[in-house]
């Protein structure tokens, strides 16, 4: 019977995820993870050298090389002799235990290989311990914004027991779900996870679905037993987006109001607004984007105020107000441009030239490409631009700005989305040209999730294309499949592809095409990631209309569910089924 005891107010004892992720790419320089473990509290100002030592060392002379290694062996609390340089009994014993401890041969030699592995494995310690004191800092940080404000101090105050019961019988939620009891047994599930960080993912996911449900109660039940600070404030900013998706503007209001962090509480007005003006709701977004404003005054980071304000006139503009969206947009110029000098200056303009694009004005936005040197700043730039111009009709336009996009995969997926609004145009023609050119691309990509993601994203532009043309073919969607190496991206468009195929009366193809899909499907290692796929499966098919199709995915995914007995796997299973439910579900039947 699995048993957690959270004291609320220490900081968790296990070691972040990114912290894990910067040892194992330092790691590449030549110190396996988890080997040199010993000297991760080492701090010494360390020379480099590319020398390369062959001669033998005296053990009457200083050596700078038995220097360097005595330094490290040092600092690590390993060898307790003098700084001399000298090869002495001291040395070689210190090295031996350094070397068993690695699970290297013991023999004592001072190398170059060996000082580098010692040198490089002090450096890996050094970045954890920063990363280490930057994290501890911002979980204080949000543990005391979250305890100054009163309607926030509850959450983390006391100490609980969370105990999950073995012998509770889920069988009758699975025989006739709802919302409700699928995410109180997600709920249930996530008491028996037992490291910290994994429960804590598994309860954002929970209290979201919780949230956009309509149990605003049991979500901010679920806040409370998160246990790292950073993350209830990330947690109430997504249960207020949640609220405003539900259509419940004045509780995601409320929701956003008790948010201690002014930026976190800004991200969730601007998620707000922008759901309202997706709705049409334009008096509202006026209302919300006043109040973010006012908050905003709070924010010190000229580059979060450059993306904020950048952000807010994309919402203005998708609101109908011209006037609104460019005051927003040239106070976001103004700033970003009084980043000349700073590092910070390509990223600010790269937040101007998207904001361009995304207000449809792809001209604009290159235009500003111009003063932005850095590819990584420059991409997302020209997908957003490619992608505006092929939908105001300037297919040609869309094909030049494509072809700057330098990244392969990312070129293969906009010419894909190109040739999708093409067939969508009535231009079939162009749309199959298109799609071969993104295809031609997509086969050059070097990474092969990339490219599988690519090509996943193509055979969808080919579905699109073959249900715009007369006679339904989709052989040429199903051909692009076998391409996909990757089991999930497989089996989802062959799915998609069987759905398609039915729908045009092609019984026998769709029969096929989801025999393959069940293939596929089986070989996926994780069933966690097939709950996801038929989830989201059954959402698409739900947004075209096709409800039979979509519940007979949710079936499956149900079914997937049920048998998954790891608690992590099981309470974010449950979360996602519940979630979707919520979604394929009428509001005044859930």
């Amino acid at each position: 019977m699995p048993i957690f005891r959270r004291p609320r107010l220490k900081s968790p004892r296990t070691v972040p995820a990114a912290l894990v992720l910067a040892a194992m790419a330092l790691s590449t320089l030549g110190a396996p993870a988890g080997a040199d473990s010993i000297l991760l509290a080492a701090r010494p100002e360390l020379p480099s050298t590319t020398s390369v030592k062959t001669s033998p060392i005296s053990p009457s002379t200083s050596d700078p090389l038995v220097m360097r290694v005595q330094k490290v062996l040092k600092e690590a609390l390993i060898y307790h002799g003098p700084l001399n340089g000298r090869l002495n009994l001291e040395t070689q014993s210190a090295i031996r235990a350094y070397q068993k401890s690695a699970g290297m041969p013991r023999d004592g030699r001072v190398t170059e290989k060996l000082a580098e592995r010692l040198e490089t494995g002090a450096r890996v310690g050094l970045l954890l311990n920063r990363l280490e004191r930057i994290r501890a800092s911002n979980i204080a940080v949000a543990r005391l914004a979250l305890m100054s404000n009163p309607k926030t101090r509850n959450l983390l105050e006391g100490e609980e027991v969370e105990i999950a019961d073995p012998t509770r019988d889920a069988s009758p939620c699975f025989r006739e779900p709802t919302a409700k009891c699928l995410l109180a047994e997600a709920a249930e599930s996530a008491k028996a996870i037992f490291r910290p960080e994994m429960r804590d993912w598994a309860l954002g996911e929970i209290l979201v679905a919780q949230a956009q449900a309509g149990f605003a109660k049991e979500a901010m039940e679920t806040v409370r037993r998160i246990n790292d600070p950073r993350l209830i404030m990330v947690a109430l900013r997504d249960i207020a987006k949640a609220q405003a998706q539900a259509g419940r503007n004045r509780e995601a209001l409320a929701a956003a109001e008790i948010i201690p962090d002014p930026l976190k509480q800004v991200e969730a007005l601007a998620m707000i607004a922008d759901i309202q003006a997706q709705n049409g709701a334009d008096g509202e977004v006026r209302n919300t984007i006043r109040r973010l404003l006012w908050t905003l005054r709070r924010e010190r980071d000229t580059l979060k105020r450059v993306s904020i304000r950048a952000q807010v006139a994309v919402i203005m503009a998708m609101a109908g107000d011209e006037t609104a969206a460019k005051a927003n947009l040239d106070v976001a110029e103004s700033l970003a441009r009084g980043q000349a000098g700073s590092g910070d200056k390509g990223v600010a303009m790269r937040h101007i030239a998207s904001a361009l694009a995304e207000m449809e004005k792809p001209d604009r936005a290159l235009a500003v490409l111009d003063e932005i040197s850095q590819d990584s700043d420059r991409t997302p730039v020209l997908v957003t631009a490619a992608i505006a111009q092929a939908r105001a009709g300037d297919a040609a336009r869309a094909m030049a700005t494509a072809k700057g996009i330098g990244t392969l995969r990312y070129r293969a997926v906009v010419l894909s989305r190109i040739a999708t609004l093409q067939a969508q145009e009535g231009n079939m023609a162009e749309a199959e040209k298109t799609g071969d050119m993104a295809l031609a691309a997509a086969a050059k990509v070097k990474f092969p999730y990339a490219r599988d993601y690519a090509v996943s994203r193509i055979v969808e532009s080919q579905v699109e294309i073959a249900r715009k043309a007369a006679g339904g073919n989709f052989d040429k969607a199903l051909e692009t499949s076998l391409l996909i190496e990757d089991d999930r991206l497989r089996a989802h468009v062959l799915w998609t592809i069987s759905a398609e195929l039915r729908r045009h009366g092609n019984t026998d193809g769709a029969t096929r095409a989801e025999e393959r899909a069940k293939k596929s499907t089986k070989a996926m290692k994780s069933s966690l990631s097939r709950v996801w796929m038929f989830s989201e499966i059954a959402l698409s098919h739900s947004e075209a209309d096709d409800k039979d199709t979509a519940w007979a995915a949710f079936r499956r995914a149900a079914a997937v569910a049920e048998n998954i007995h790891n608690a992590w796997g099981r309470a974010r299973a449950l979360g996602k089924l519940g979630a979707t439910l919520t979604e394929l579900t009428e509001p005044a039947s859930r």
